[in-house]
């Protein structure tokens, strides 16, 4: 290969490998030698040598002052380069940095993806992989176990095999239907076989609007496994508050699972049936992955994600990487979103850059993402100019070693900081990154995800965005009418009473409680379009979460003793619907 066709990286690399053969004081030793391993730069006019430089949180490339005899290797040494990576710019004109010629072996052989069935470029696979929608089809077409969806495999044969002009025939079925011949349908373009195809799930990508694409994805998502087997969840609220978090994890560590299924959700011991126990579920899921679980992995409960509110980080906690738990985390996240339910909220805007590919030394990181205090107390204090006292630099260049960082000194006080803020946010976390992203792709949330950036906010909400307000839940309210109680055997003078307290404890109920009063109401801390209200004649305050209707006794005469059964029947939601 001619040195003008290497890859840039791997000259540079060359030229970092060398350098020491050059005379160390010679310009023009140095210059031939760059120009030797890069002939285009020739064609620039000239070289100059950069670097990077400044914080984390703002990091450019400073130009090297070029001395009068021109840059050479001793120069550099002396400018306290180090192990820094330089970069090199032509001076007057821009440059081609791709190879004249791509051979053909750099392509690589087709692959043919295992979802969909069709062939793309070893480059163009892995792409294709994350965003085929099609579910997989079976190993061998002579195993299909009924007429329809052998007959639904031998279809999307057919249509893709008109698609590409193919002359051979679709590959023999063991179904009885028997395709036509390529030339007895006139247009086959206008064949539209697969309803939940590339078609509408390509809505989603053109639409503005990120709530309307999410919704249009889902539904997509949703209505191409609607005939599949569902997935059944069961709890025993018999069993104890463990019992019950070991059925999640055993449900939600299940391998080889098509999680965008339909889902049957069960609670024996409890009458309630339909959405509300599924929203139930849901609501119990997502609570324990953002406050904790009750098993002891570790001392003091199981803690997924820790710090503070917007600043939350996965644990760094060993036993919890090991046994695959934010996988876990990452399938509850996309399973919830798939199925509306209430997201995860609070992450650290660091980690969701991350997350989501950006590069650690790119991200924005706060000092309130260090979760662990200590840790963060220690660091914080090279955020000054004052001078460090003894006990500060041992603490200090403790951690500092035990992370492979040099010892703290006038000079590198700032660099050392931003250095230790990634490695205690983001170099730590990001194994667990790594299982958290898996689990989103196995609900199939990713594609979304990665091509709609607009839609992450709806996944991982800011904690700050999610506190509801009493005049956000009363615009909901849809208030018992006069015509309505014609019908009822409750009086019009109970009715505005019980409806006059309902109001008042909205009123002065804070955001946590509202979001528990919304999940005794509908099933989960998710504001839906409407919410009802019906005054009954019934001892304690009950809702009918399927249908977002809240039933309040009309017996109460002091607002003392409403607050206090509401209250009562509210606490009682993680041991079913509030039957109190």
């Amino acid at each position: 290969m001619a040195s003008d066709q290497r890859p840039l990286a791997d000259l540079l690399r060359d030229v970092a490998n060398q350098l020491e053969n050059c005379s160390q004081t010679n310009p023009n030793d140095f210059r031939e030698f760059i120009l030797t391993a890069y002939p285009k730069l020739r064609q620039g006019g000239g070289f100059e040598l950069l670097r990077i430089a400044g914080t984390t949180r703002s990091r450019n490339l400073n130009l090297i002052p070029c001395p009068n005899e021109g840059y050479n290797v001793k120069y550099l040494k002396d400018s306290q380069i180090g192990h820094a990576v330089l970069f090199i710019r032509p001076l007057q004109r821009s440059l081609d940095l791709e190879p004249e010629c791509q051979p053909e072996s750099m392509v690589g052989p087709p692959a043919k993806c295992i979802s969909c069935g069709e062939e793309f470029s070893f480059s163009e696979i892995k792409d294709h992989s994350d965003e085929c929608m099609r579910p997989p089809q079976s190993s061998g077409e002579g195993e299909v176990g009924t007429e329809r969806a052998s007959t639904s495999r031998s279809q999307d044969i057919f249509v893709r095999t008109l698609r590409r002009e193919e002359s051979e025939p679709a590959r023999a079925s063991s179904s009885t239907c028997t395709m036509p011949p390529q030339g007895d349908v006139p247009a086959p373009e206008l064949i539209d076989l697969d309803p939940f195809g590339e078609r509408s799930i390509s809505d989603w990508k053109i639409t503005t609007n990120a709530k309307e694409a999410a919704r249009a994805y889902k539904e997509a998502i949703l209505s191409q496994h609607a005939s599949r087997k569902a997935l059944s969840l069961i709890m025993d609220l018999g069993d104890s508050a463990e019992d019950r978090e070991r059925a999640i994890l055993s449900f939600y560590k299940m391998a080889h699972v098509e999680w965008a299924c339909p889902l049957t959700c069960t609670l024996i011991g409890d009458p309630a049936i339909g959405d509300g126990v599924t929203r139930h579920f849901f609501s119990t899921i997502m609570q324990k992955l953002q406050n904790g679980f009750e098993i002891n992995f570790v001392p003091g409960g199981t803690l997924l994600f820790e710090g503070e509110k917007d600043h939350l980080l996965p644990s760094t906690s060993l036993i919890l990487l090991e046994s695959d738990l934010f996988v876990v985390a990452g399938r509850m996240i996309g399973h919830s979103f798939l199925h509306d339910g209430p997201c995860l909220s609070g992450l650290s805007p660091a980690i969701l850059h991350v997350l989501f590919g950006g590069s650690p030394e790119e991200a924005t990181i706060d000092i309130k993402d260090c979760a662990d205090l200590d840790i963060r107390e220690t660091i914080k204090v090279l955020d000054g100019r004052e001078e460090l006292s003894s006990e500060q630099k041992i603490s200090i260049n403790e951690l500092a070693l035990s992370w492979d960082l040099p010892p703290v000194t006038s000079e590198n006080r700032r660099w050392l900081l931003d250095k230790m803020l990634l490695h205690a946010v983001l170099r730590r976390t990001s194994k667990q990154l790594k299982q958290l992203r898996k689990g989103l792709k196995e609900t199939l949330v990713w594609p979304l995800l990665n091509d709609r950036k607009d839609t992450i906010p709806l996944v991982f909400p800011r904690a700050s965005e999610l506190e509801y307000t009493p005049r956000m839940v009363l615009d909901k309210i849809k208030w018992p009418t006069q015509d309505e109680e014609e019908d009822s055997d409750v009086s019009l003078e109970d009715t505005c009473r019980i409806t006059g307290f309902l109001r008042t404890f909205i009123e002065n109920a804070s955001p946590n409680f509202l979001g528990k009063l919304l999940e005794f109401w509908v099933g989960w801390s998710v504001l839906p379009r409407h919410l009802d209200v019906e005054v009954v004649e019934s001892n304690f305050p009950k809702s009918s979460t399927c249908f977002h209707l809240l039933k309040l006794p009309h017996h109460y005469k002091e607002y003392f003793n409403f607050e206090r059964d509401i209250v009562a029947a509210i606490c009682s939601t993680d041991t079913g619907f509030g039957m109190v």
